[in-house]
């Protein structure tokens, strides 16, 4: 990671657009996963506020009526909860298939939900690194499975949108390293942060793959987003040290976190930016050159229609 993109991710300046600036989105339907804590609670959170239908996926049912409660008491506006635990596919394409029961359009999807950093030892149901399985694989099945409802939901004049969280992490890896997310030896000497690295740079990677190859119609945009460095609970198991200083110092309240999402989202003026890289807050960036190599983004679809091909 170079040390220009690192400083302008803890840096990134003051907001020129806020929450408030979204218009009404009364007629959308949306769905965010990971949506109970968070950059998702967040995002949720003002969607709400501007009148949106909004699906909380979230693995944890407690969790997430808990955090629809305290929705409901901030925004006077309830979220609906989907079960959904990307660390297990049977459950990606249940969740898939129950939303589709639930809804006839699908205007927003938010692949918010990750991990970072878990205990070593973690591994999805069906044996992937939890952080890569989670973070990549559960979304890209989640993503089969509905695009065709979200393309159908949108028109060249209103394109429904596919919004990626990424990170200034992604800038790390040089390559994708694909031994390492199955059990063994490549995978227990690999660092941990380096295997969260590598989980952002897919979500980039398809990010633009979808823009470029899937959305030929215009009725899908696809954006990637960097929510910034941002005070949520992303971490799992023991965080290292340097990760706590890093913490303390220059992470940003979750508010910051949500805006280049929701303007990814939900701007009028984001329509015109399928494709493209956002970083904090709400600005057009250069990905990892990794990112944009069309060989190692069809390498990579390759790669995971492999792994979920049973479950489409």
């Amino acid at each position: 990671m170079s040390v220009y993109h690192l400083l302008r991710s803890i840096w990134p300046g003051k907001p020129k657009w806020f929450a408030d600036h979204l218009p009404d989105l009364s007629s959308k339907v949306i769905l965010v996963t990971g949506g109970n804590t968070g950059i998702g609670r967040e995002i949720i959170k003002r969607l709400l506020m501007k009148n949106a239908k909004v699906y909380m996926a979230a693995r944890s049912q407690q969790k997430a009526e808990r955090a629809i409660q305290e929705l409901r008491e901030e925004t006077g506006k309830e979220a609906l909860f989907l079960h959904l635990d990307l660390g297990d596919l049977n459950s990606v394409k249940k969740a898939a298939e129950e939303f589709k029961q639930r809804e006839s359009q699908l205007d927003v999807l938010y692949l918010c939900a990750g991990v970072m950093i878990p205990p070593r030892e973690q591994l999805t149901a069906q044996g992937y690194d939890a952080t890569f399985g989670t973070n990549v694989i559960g979304h890209y099945l989640l993503l089969r499975l509905l695009y065709p409802m979200l393309s159908a939901s949108g028109t060249p004049s209103d394109p429904s949108r596919l919004v990626w969280l990424g990170s200034v992490g992604h800038y790390g890896p040089r390559r994708l390293a694909y031994e390492t997310y199955v059990d063994g030896p490549a995978r227990k000497k690999i660092d941990l942060f380096d295997m969260y690295g590598q989980s952002k740079l897919a979500n980039v990677m398809l990010s633009i793959y979808f823009a470029n190859k899937e959305a030929q119609e215009g009725k899908v945009i696809s954006i990637a987003t960097d929510p910034g460095n941002i005070k949520s609970d992303i971490f799992r198991g023991d965080v290292p040290w340097y990760m706590r200083i890093w913490e303390a110092l220059v992470l940003y309240p979750v508010e910051y976190g949500a805006l280049t999402p929701l303007y990814a989202g939900g701007a009028p003026e984001a329509a015109a930016y399928n494709g493209k890289y956002m970083e904090p807050w709400a600005r057009i960036g250069k990905p990892s050159p990794v990112a944009l190599n069309v060989q190692e983004q069809e390498r990579l679809r390759d790669w995971l229609d492999e792994q979920v091909k049973t479950y489409l």
